[in-house]
């Protein structure tokens, strides 16, 4: 079947002019009717009302990968602002301490799924280091916590 034939079952259902309107916007205002497109316009308005199952499948892989960088990101960039290599609406202190003392020296949005994982282990470590530092009396972190403390009352 040739890609005209093929648009036309596949908008038989649709209204007439729901179908006019969509080929003349797609044709560039040319035309109205799906017999006078191009072969390469049809097989165009083709692929797009009907997509690859591979295309579908590798669009699906890439915005999951994208919704789980995003979630690990969030989580880094909170626990950074806990711990105060981050300060809130200021992002250069944050870039120099990930491409200077971070593990893989690079900034946020380079980094993989299992490297945003390998981050946040590591800024977990940051948190309770300075935990256990904010025990001791007179050292920066003891000072740190002292203040929150007293912003508290």
């Amino acid at each position: 079947m040739n890609p005209k034939e093929e648009l036309k079952v596949l908008f038989a259902h649709r209204p007439n002019l729901e179908v006019a309107m969509e080929v003349f916007g797609f044709s560039g205002r040319r035309t109205t009717i799906i017999d006078d497109l191009t072969e390469e316009e049809a097989s165009m308005l083709l692929s797009i009302h009907t997509p690859n199952e591979e295309n579908l499948e590798e669009e699906y892989n890439a915005l999951k990968e994208e919704l789980f960088k995003k979630g690990w990101k969030g989580k880094i960039l909170k626990l950074a602002e806990s711990t105060g290599i981050k300060d809130k609406g200021d992002f250069n202190r944050f870039n120099n301490w990930m491409l200077t003392k971070s593990v893989f020296k690079k900034h946020l949005n380079a980094h993989s799924i299992e490297e945003l994982k390998y981050v946040h282990k590591q800024l977990q470590g940051v948190k309770y280091n300075n935990a256990q530092s904010a025990k001791k009396p007179m050292n920066k972190a003891w000072w740190k916590k002292g203040d929150e403390l007293v912003n508290l009352n």
